[in-house]
């Protein structure tokens, strides 16, 4: 940097010509001029004004020919750092910095007066739990790692920094517990993330689509969670976190299907009971992504399957409704889809209005008008409530491609092609990797140690890591 500190102050002038709320003041101290500089909505200005202009102006009256190292030694912000480039100027100074260029010197001093401008710590949204931490991640970097510090006491937990995106300088830490985590999986997640090269990241979601394969499967292959007990837990089992400033979501890596079937209160219950649970959401996994293929089925070509009594009683049902199974099916699931995600975007007090109206009002008069039969609206039901079970969205999504796959297959060869996609769906989970992860460990390829904590959880004396 320049040692003339006007000359220092013009270039940084006209380099942020753009941005009116950069604040320069200058002091005179003794006989040299220094020059304060910070970013005004990132700056809290009673730190500034108790730490730093309270603290010069004591330094004002010692006689100290370096006013550099008089400044370091006295000033009394707890944190403090020398910075000789203009590039670490800018940074600091846009991170909530408080600048101090000093004529004659080729360095300057960055304070730490950052604005308490993010929101304070709550519960989880969309993960909550009736059992469990009731603490979540917010939009602050430093704040979401204390929150992991304070379960996991050790200095084996390994944080890597970042600092990526072109305009943003977003920072981005990569956590792991050094003996646990695999080297080989780190080191490629350390790489993916240095060849990063963004003109801005703003969220984890930017990073969770560049560092994985976004396009390979719609089931997602990296784990996204706002609660900080899931990641200390994923820690501890040797995976990799990776926390982003200004996003309150964290990504876990590796992540396998079955890692989609825990909960938080899992490790608050008998070990039979969140068997029961965990097999529970098994089922409904297979109820939500199958029910409708298979209705079809039964109604278009294999009614022959069916008793006798039940078929007529369907096809009565049927009299009148001028749609194929297929056409009836995908009218139904799209007028839910389309509430569910209404539901999701709209301020809650309203939300349950709009769930009653469609799910009561609208399903019976689909079927007073004979657009769709009454068992459709029952396989449907039982089809949305299944779907309920899960919370990640990208598994929601998911399962609606293949379930549309599934009603396809069944329109064209009945249980033949239900046969048929689902032989697909195992053949692209046992073909998906996590970073080299398979995407249905511990079941294919067979593991004796994570299969007690996977369909069935085994008893925590069988398990002791």
């Amino acid at each position: 940097m320049k040692k003339n500190v006007d000359k220092l102050v013009s270039s940084i002038k006209k380099e942020t010509e753009g941005v009116s709320d950069i604040i320069f003041r200058k002091k005179i101290i003794g006989k040299t001029k220094i020059y304060i500089i910070y970013n005004e909505p990132l700056t809290s200005s009673d730190k500034i004004s108790s730490f730093v202009i309270k603290s010069l102006n004591k330094i004002a009256r010692y006689k100290n020919k370096n006013l550099l190292e008089t400044i370091e030694n006295n000033i009394t912000n707890f944190k403090v750092q020398r910075i000789n480039t203009n590039d670490d100027l800018y940074f600091y100074l846009h991170f909530g910095y408080t600048i101090i260029l000093i004529d004659g010197e080729s360095e300057a001093l960055c304070l730490e007066t950052k604005a308490d401008i993010s929101r304070s710590i709550s519960i989880p949204e969309s993960e909550n739990t009736y059992r469990g931490a009731k603490d979540a991640f917010v939009e602050e970097y430093q704040k979401n790692i204390g929150l992991i510090k304070k379960r996991i006491k050790s200095n084996k937990l390994n944080i890597k920094t970042f600092n990526k995106g072109k305009y943003t300088n977003t920072l981005i830490g990569v956590l792991s517990i050094k003996g646990l985590v695999s080297n080989d999986k780190l080191e490629s997640v350390l790489n993916k993330i240095q060849n990063i090269n963004e003109n801005g990241i703003i969220n984890s979601g930017i990073i969770k689509n560049l560092i994985e394969k976004e396009n390979k499967s719609v089931f997602p292959t990296i784990n996204t969670t706002e609660r900080p007990d899931m990641v200390c837990y994923a820690l501890l089992r040797g995976k990799i976190v990776i926390i982003i400033d200004n996003s309150p979501y964290a990504l876990i890596i590796p992540s396998t299907l079955n890692e989609f079937f825990k909960t938080s209160e899992d490790s608050y219950g008998k070990s039979l009971n969140v068997s029961f649970t965990r097999f529970l959401k098994v089922i409904s996994f297979f109820i939500t992504l199958m029910t409708p293929g298979i209705y079809i089925a039964l109604i278009t070509y294999n009614q022959e399957i069916l008793p006798t009594d039940l078929l007529v009683n369907f096809a009565t049902q049927r009299d009148g409704v001028p749609f194929p199974a297929f056409v009836e099916a995908l009218i139904m699931i799209m007028c839910f889809e389309i509430l569910r995600e209404g539901d999701l975007r709209i301020p809650s007090f309203s939300g349950s209005a709009l769930s009653i109206v469609g799910a009561l009002i609208l399903g019976d008069a689909a079927v007073a008008a004979g657009i769709v039969s009454p068992v459709m609206i029952i396989i449907i039901a039982i089809t949305a409530i299944s779907a309920l079970l899960f919370t990640e969205p990208e598994i929601i999504i998911g399962v609606r491609w293949w379930r549309l796959l599934f009603m396809i297959g069944a329109s064209l060869m009945g249980l033949i092609g239900v046969v048929v996609i689902f032989i697909a769906l195992i053949i692209h989970f046992t073909s998906l990797t996590s970073f080299g992860t398979p995407y249905l460990s511990p079941f294919s390829p067979y593991d004796p140690k994570d299969i007690k904590d996977s369909l069935f959880k085994a008893s925590h004396k069988r398990r002791k890591k």
